[in-house]
């Protein structure tokens, strides 16, 4: 007798033997136990996962000899005519190679011919999404209206490539990948009964392999018994199918983690020595990357499918790396995976990868980031105190400091440093910096207004304010326009401690709401250059009557209401009607 392969050996028979796909089954047998069975189905999934056989199980179960039950009998002839696939009333057909409107067609007229008695006829489709449009729309009909105990069963690993109308007449089940666990359980068993010796190793790097499909590790687990035996290692597997050994991720992250490139350009000599995929070796990196996210934020290895002895080790290697550093590095690996594919030298590349994961630097605490940001704020404002005078280059004067420049020591200010009259400072405008970089003095001053000049300290009230308003505004334009333009509509009229009020008319709402998003700009400005820090508040207030408005105002103000664009320009920009 030939020699069976494992997934036709081991394929089930029974619904019970079906690999984790609880949620089908249980709604066939449920179907097929009250008899409420629909004309089509529709199995989607990836391959490998049992559309194909759960059909051919139904198909028993429904014309079975004995009668329709929850599982079929698998003696009668009916049973045995379908499991080796030679039974007229149930026909595979492969959608790849009969996809075409003649077939379907064909099909079509053999529905004319009636099952035998209390069977139905039954119509596996595999591929279903290769048909062609027409091919589609010649079975609409025939599923909407189909003949009396007549079946269709369509699989495909495409759905989105079904057309909706075909998918709304059938009953959807969408199949599932098998976990690693499972699969590694139900190769145990094949192997017990097969008499084959194999370490959990070996199992597992098979059912990783296979990614979910059990007819997959069942094919691998087939390759692994010709290679080597009764008795197969886990260096089998690696040679055999070419698997990274994972051990080489775990060497490659710890010398991610002592910056050792030499180490790292050696790794990546070994692999393309050994003649790995680059891509699969990215892929398994950024798995690998993931499992020590994983264990480093929640303290758990539950979410990572591996061997006891790998789960231990990443609960031991994930306090070398910090959370945000492991999300760089799988993104790096990412966009390697990408990229590589287009380069004409992936080996250079691959090396420009390893000395990007080497030189990543660790990611500092993101609160001692923040309190250092604070402390330098600190830094800032008290060196604003200590400044209140500019330093002149030319004056051999000592200069007068402030021992606290707030409001509450005004009386103190005025008693160590003398003041210049209003009309001194008018004569010689001032130009404040807000990096206090020292004045320019004309050769033609007197050296006694120099002094002066040089030992003035505004007396910071709220009259002081208003009468420097304007030298404030020109300052501040000329860093920040936009913030000067906006500051000219409002007026300061109150100074409470170091809080300064500006007061804005209730038309400049998008100004007071500029000028808040960069509060902290606006505030340094003005604490340079009254030499104090001041905190700002803005206030709205009523604006003026409409009788005081002119004719292009009242009119403005109309055709704002109307088209709201215009309110915001004449708001953002002060707009006047000229014409």
């Amino acid at each position: 007798m030939p020699y069976l392969v494992l997934a036709r050996k081991w394929r089930p028979q029974q619904f019970e033997d079906v690999v984790n796909q609880k949620h089908v089954v249980l709604t066939l047998q449920n179907a097929l136990k009250t008899k409420r069975l629909a004309n089509a189905y529709l199995f989607t999934g990836p391959r490998g996962i049992g559309k194909t056989t759960i059909a051919r199980i139904l198909a028993k179960a429904i014309n079975c000899e004995k009668g329709i039950s929850e599982n079929p009998c698998n003696e009668c002839d009916s049973c045995r005519d379908i499991t080796t696939g030679t039974s007229l009333d149930v026909l595979e057909i492969d959608g790849a190679s009969n996809r075409g409107i003649d077939e379907i067609r064909n099909l079509r007229d053999s529905l004319k011919y009636a099952p035998n008695p209390r069977k139905y006829k039954i119509y596996i489709i595999d591929e279903v999404h290769m048909l062609t449009n027409e091919a589609f729309n010649a079975l609409l009909k025939t599923l909407e209206e189909p003949p009396s105990r007549v079946m269709f069963i369509f699989a495909t690993t495409e759905p989105h490539k079904v057309l909706a109308t075909i998918i709304s007449r059938c009953q959807r089940f969408d199949f599932k990948r098998i976990a690693i666990n499972e699969i590694i359980d139900h190769l145990k068993k094949i192997c017990q009964e097969e008499k084959i010796a194999i370490d959990d190793e070996s199992l597992f790097l098979i059912a990783r392999k296979a990614e979910g499909g059990i007819r997959d590790s069942q094919s691998l687990l087939d390759q692994a018994i010709s290679f080597s035996g009764s008795k197969i290692t886990s260096n089998d597997i690696i040679e055999l199918l070419g698997i990274i050994d994972w051990d080489i991720f775990f060497d490659f992250s710890q010398n991610v983690s002592n910056k050792d490139v030499k180490a790292g350009f050696d790794l990546v000599d070994k692999i393309f020595f050994n003649g790995y995929d680059l891509i699969e070796f990215l892929l398994g990196l950024i798995e690998h990357f993931r499992n020590l996210l994983i264990a480093k934020t929640t303290g758990s290895v539950d979410l990572i499918e591996t061997t006891d002895n790998y789960k231990q080790r990443y609960l031991e290697m994930c306090d070398q790396f910090e959370e945000l550093d492991l999300l760089q590095l799988i993104q790096i690996a990412s966009d390697a995976q990408y990229a590589i594919k287009r380069s004409n030298n992936p080996r250079i590349y691959m090396e420009m990868v390893v000395m990007k994961m080497m030189q990543l630097s660790k990611t500092r605490d993101v609160e001692s980031i923040l309190h250092g940001i604070e402390t330098l704020k600190e830094k800032i404002f008290k060196s604003s105190s200590d400044q209140i005078n500019h330093k002149q280059p030319t004056s051999d004067k000592t200069i007068a400091h402030s021992e606290n420049p707030s409001v509450l020591n005004q009386h103190k200010l005025q008693q160590k440093i003398p003041q210049v009259s209003t009309t001194l400072v008018k004569d010689k405008p001032e130009r404040t910096e807000t990096n206090y970089q020292e004045d320019e003095v004309s050769d033609d001053t007197e050296p006694q207004a120099n002094a002066a000049a040089n030992t003035t300290v505004i007396n910071v009230d709220i009259d002081t304010i208003k009468e420097k308003w304007s030298d404030v505004i020109e300052t501040i334009k000329q860093h920040k326009i936009a913030f000067g333009a906006f500051l000219a509509e409002g007026e300061p009229v109150a100074l409470t401690a170091d809080t300064l009020t500006i007061a804005f008319g209730e038309e400049n709402g998008f100004h007071v709401s500029y000028l808040k998003t960069n509060q902290n700009y606006v505030e340094k400005m003005i604490s340079d250059f009254f030499g104090v820090p001041l905190r700002v508040k803005y206030q709205t207030v009523a604006r003026q009557n409409k009788n005081n408005l002119s004719g292009n105002d009242l009119y403005l103000e109309k055709l704002g209401q109307k088209i709201p664009v215009i309110k915001t320009i004449v708001e953002a920009f002060d707009a006047e009607l000229v014409k």
